[in-house]
């Protein structure tokens, strides 16, 4: 609990995002090398393949969502933050 209270305290986000939090610590955390597996990461102990991480982002950051023709004008932006 402590490592989801930082993650939200560090990118100023509000508190009702804590499980959100804690998903992504859990989930950083079994990609991760321990000194327990000889700095191995679960995912290499359990399936023998090193884990896939380049679509890791910094938690809170900006998201943006396309919009769709049909729900604005010529001249609105097809993204929103």
């Amino acid at each position: 609990m402590e490592a989801s209270k930082e993650m939200i305290h560090d990118e100023d986000l509000p508190m009702f995002l804590w499980g959100e939090a804690s998903k992504t610590i859990v989930y950083v955390q079994n990609r991760s090398p321990h000194q327990i597996l000889e700095s191995k990461t679960f995912e290499k102990v359990f399936k023998g393949e090193k884990p896939k991480i380049g679509h890791l982002t910094i938690f809170g950051c900006p998201v943006y969502i396309h919009v769709p023709k049909e729900k604005r004008t010529k001249l609105e932006p097809s993204r929103r933050k």
